[in-house]
């Protein structure tokens, strides 16, 4: 397991070590209170009263936690905060289209639009006979399978379905009965594949593997190794051999997940494209103090996935990496590259947007894909088309549990 800081970010908030100086939100890169607002809120956070600011506009982004001088898990005040809201009010209805486990939603209008050589693709993932060793997709990967036809992961087996999602969106929401679920769903699910290793390209499902769901019950049994890790090492040992140096000007969107991990993931990115001819320029807000891709403008349950909100969110991202003046955006999430490749249609912007296999293909002399773009336009068809109706009705629901399907 990749380390962290010795704390223990997912300790309920500390509420006798907290001294109220507002640290927390004042410095927050998305609420950027004054200080003394800031202080204010953290007092209706810990009375459990209405807040102006926080529970509406925050992120569930982490930035919080390490930024407490104290170490008081101010992010496990506001999920828990989120939880009790959704117990006594529900969701908008807007949010369903969101809901990892509802069909139809955002991901399912996805693959039913995939070209056909990505759905065989997912038809071979989604096998249940044993295997040893795999490599996780997880439900980003799912809706971007093209990213993984590359001979860097050759010889690797691939297995996962939207329906093995490791529940982190849950998660980040509060939505503490759901992530029980997939605790379940995924013990049954891995039990099945009698696994020994298994390799994960996403730093949000790194995190629920080996911090969250084993404070839910599914404690893994197996291996855990990032892809990051494992690119790297075949980089070290000559097994991975670079023709090309790219000489590229790049600044990096950072996967909130990677700030919990330190030098161990933002090093290491920055390491492996470094080792690639790719100069990173830093965003204002970036490794531990990163801002969200703009999928997390979302996660509250007054926005309830906002379009409104998490497009804002979106676009405030591509502004920050323009104004590095960088020639191109590099993320190492999928989720980060179909949110800011559905961003670049509201606010076009020169800069393309990478994935950090697709720099490394370049590296090695391989032809990326490259169809984030025509991710980008389904992921929005699919607001548009299928959400859009619900945005303004003023019903609310309850997430029902995950029916076991196994």
């Amino acid at each position: 397991m990749l380390t962290k800081d010795k704390f223990d970010l997912y300790a309920s908030f500390s509420k006798d070590k907290c001294t109220l100086c507002g640290e927390c939100f004042s410095r927050c890169p998305v609420m950027q209170l004054p200080l003394d607002e800031a202080v204010k809120e953290i007092k209706r956070l810990i009375g459990d009263e209405e807040t102006k600011h926080v529970l509406r506009r925050c992120t569930s982004c982490f930035v919080c936690n390490f930024i407490c001088p104290e170490h008081c898990n101010p992010t496990q005040l506001i999920l828990q905060r989120w939880h009790e809201r959704y117990v006594r009010r529900g969701l908008p209805l807007r949010a369903e289209w969101f809901i990892p486990h509802y069909k139809p939603n955002f991901r399912t209008h996805v693959l039913e639009r995939l070209p056909d050589d990505e759905k065989e693709m997912l038809k071979a993932w989604d096998n249940l006979s044993p295997c040893k060793e795999m490599f996780y997709p997880g439900c980003n990967y799912v809706t971007s399978p093209y990213l993984t036809r590359t001979s860097l992961l050759k010889g690797l087996e691939i297995r996962g379905s939207l329906d093995t999602c490791c529940g982190e969106m849950y998660y980040r929401m509060g939505l503490v009965e759901q992530v029980e679920q997939v605790a379940k769903r995924l013990e049954w699910y891995f039990g099945k594949l009698r696994l020994k290793k298994m390799l994960i390209p996403c730093t949000a499902g790194y995190n629920m593997f080996n911090n969250i769901l084993p404070r839910f019950g599914f404690k893994p049994d197996f291996e855990i190794q990032h892809l990051l890790v494992w690119l790297w090492e075949r980089i070290e040992d000559g097994k991975i051999k670079f023709k090309n140096k790219l000489e590229m000007k790049a600044t990096i969107q950072d996967s909130c997940y990677g700030k919990i991990f330190g030098q161990d993931i933002l090093g290491l990115v920055r390491k492996i494209l470094g080792r690639a001819g790719v100069e990173v320029v830093e965003m204002k807000y970036s490794c531990q103090n990163s801002l969200c891709c703009g999928i997390a403008g979302g996660f509250s349950p007054e926005s309830g996935f906002s379009p409104f909100r998490v497009a804002s969110d979106t676009i405030r991202s591509l502004r920050e990496a323009g104004a590095t003046g960088a020639d191109a955006i590099v993320v190492y999430c999928a989720g980060c590259l179909q949110m800011l490749s559905t961003g670049k249609i509201l606010y076009p912007t020169r800069m393309p947007i990478y994935h950090i296999l697709e720099i490394l293909q370049l590296a090695i002399g391989e032809k990326p894909a490259r169809r984030q773009d025509h991710r980008g336009r389904l992921f929005l068809s699919g607001m548009l088309l299928c959400q859009s109706p619900k945005v303004i009705s003023g019903k609310r629901f309850k997430v029902n549990e995950i029916e076991p399907e196994w």
